[in-house]
């Protein structure tokens, strides 16, 4: 999102006090890194923390840059007095110095989840909310976009390609509140939907929301009925509320907000919705969707890749349509829009070999990213998987294999934790034997990436399957965000030795 010549930034409302000073436990996560460029932004003075290993990462150079004061390591000495609150994304395991301090120091401790609360419900800010159990980044990253008119601001949990996760901008304010992150190992603590703290003095009250999905989500939902009941409690305080008919659990979730009073609701989907999507079409390199919304069609293109992530934008147009926007302006922003960073994004090609990526950590988003990754070549697709946690990957074990289905040969990386031991048993058993299943036609292959002195590295393992024309598909947010690189290189010199930074 290009903001270089936008209009001046119009009078906005402050922050609220309880975040003009606060400290961001691990800032440059998804989610607090978007946080803290708004705060920042703002006028807030921002600390933030993040592990020795990021220190001279581009997320902690773009949060300098922002003028948010970054430290090094975790430790009790970089959380002070004048801090007027600690914020956390709730992936923490464990004892943790920070958290500690805050405690000692009295200081009010907040999840991410709870601090965009305060931020959505403070007076003046006219928000336009995305959540939903999983798959809102799309959705969120594409409404941004399309209400990007140089006053709009946003906090995402990931940014478009080329973009920023946070933008002040001035009284609207586009939210990301999916809760799905970080590699949780535990359900985080002090979601804003279930304990509201007393000193969010003011009620949230979002002037629209967008729901993508209220499924199962293990952990923050561990059934359906969390998930539609944290949705509904979401869609009760807004005004207008925006759902997509094609999936299943937010079909539910209409039905409940009809069953009494509510907040006004506007479907978007096939015939009959209130907002109608005529069938995308994908051209090779863009999507060409038209949408009806009061009896006018307009059409916009979306240079991104998937069925899915097409679905997704549809519903970020429908609840910028819905807000009043110029339905040509909202062309004209969406026209370079090409998608979220690391969500089917090319990294490179070596050898006629071309590596994507994908943010994918439920289910449903790597069956849907893997089936999308076939628009993209007419040679093999090569899967490789790090599931996301023992927590998620545990319960969801089998959808996970069972979701490898469409890939020709599937890599199995050693699930990602912050764990740094583990008693339970390892869900990739339970994975590699259903990806085994579900890919047992013709010669397709799944087996597990190993590691060990005598074994060669993930690089090497993944590049033995790969042939000319072939695209390999890197999925997973922890060791699987670095091997794209590395990979290339590997394949660009397979007798030379991998540099350290890379």
């Amino acid at each position: 999102m290009d903001t270089t010549t936008a209009p001046a930034i119009v009078a906005a409302p402050a922050v609220p006090e309880l975040l003009s000073a606060p400290h961001l436990v691990d800032v440059a996560v998804p989610g607090m890194e978007g946080l803290a460029l708004w705060l920042a932004e703002r006028g807030a003075d921002v600390t933030g923390s993040v592990p020795a290993g990021e220190h001279d990462s581009p997320v902690v150079a773009g949060l300098r840059a922002a003028g948010v004061k970054v430290v090094t390591g975790f430790a009790t000495r970089h959380v002070h007095s004048d801090r007027s609150a600690v914020v956390w994304p709730g992936a923490v395991v464990g004892a943790h110095p920070e958290l500690d301090r805050a405690r000692v120091l009295q200081l009010p401790m907040l999840g991410r989840a709870l601090a965009l609360a305060a931020v959505a419900a403070h007076p003046g800010q006219k928000v336009a909310a995305v959540s939903g159990s999983h798959s809102t980044t799309t959705a969120a990253a594409t409404l941004a976009t399309a209400l990007d008119d140089g006053t709009t601001g946003w906090i995402l949990n990931a940014p478009a390609q080329g973009g920023t996760a946070g933008h002040a901008g001035g009284g609207r304010l586009v939210v990301d509140f999916c809760p799905d992150t970080g590699t949780h190992e535990a359900q985080p603590p002090t979601a804003w939907q279930r304990h509201p703290a007393p000193y969010l003095k003011n009620n949230l009250a979002p002037a629209v929301v967008l729901i993508t999905t209220c499924g199962a989500n293990a952990p923050h939902y561990p059934d359906h009925v969390e998930g539609l009941d944290a949705a509904e409690r979401l869609a009760r305080t807004a005004t207008t509320v925006v759902l997509p008919t094609w999936d299943n659990s937010v079909s539910i979730l209409r039905e409940r907000l009809t069953d009494r009073p509510g907040p006004g609701l506007v479907t978007v989907g096939a015939e009959g919705a209130d907002v109608r999507v005529l069938a995308p079409r994908w051209l090779g390199d863009a999507f060409h969707l038209t949408l009806q919304y009061q009896g006018l069609q307009h059409a916009f293109v979306l240079p991104i890749t998937g069925h899915h992530h097409a679905r997704a934008a549809c519903a970020a147009i429908a609840t910028a349509l819905v807000l009043g926007e110029d339905p040509q302006a909202v062309a004209e922003r969406l026209a370079a829009f090409h998608g979220v960073e690391r969500s089917l994004a090319t990294v490179g090609t070596q050898r006629r070999i071309t590596v994507v990526t994908s943010r994918a950590r439920h289910p449903h988003e790597v069956e849907q990213d893997v089936t999308a990754a076939r628009m993209l070549t007419e040679g093999s697709v090569i899967a490789v998987l790090e599931p996301d946690g023992f927590a998620r990957s545990s319960e969801h074990a089998i959808d996970l294999g069972a979701a490898l289905g469409e890939a020709d040969h599937a890599l199995l990386l050693p699930v990602s934790t912050p764990l740094e031991s583990v008693s339970a048993p390892d869900p990739l058993d339970t994975i590699e034997q259903h990806a085994a299943v579900a890919m047992a036609s013709g010669d397709r292959t799944v087996r597990r990436v190993r590691s060990g002195p005598c074994e060669p590295g993930a690089e090497q393992q993944i590049a033995a399957l790969a042939a000319p024309g072939d695209l390999v598909l890197l999925i997973g947010q922890g060791q699987a965000t670095a091997l794209g690189p590395r990979l290339l290189f590997h394949l660009g010199a397979p007798n030379s030795p991998i540099p350290h930074h890379l």
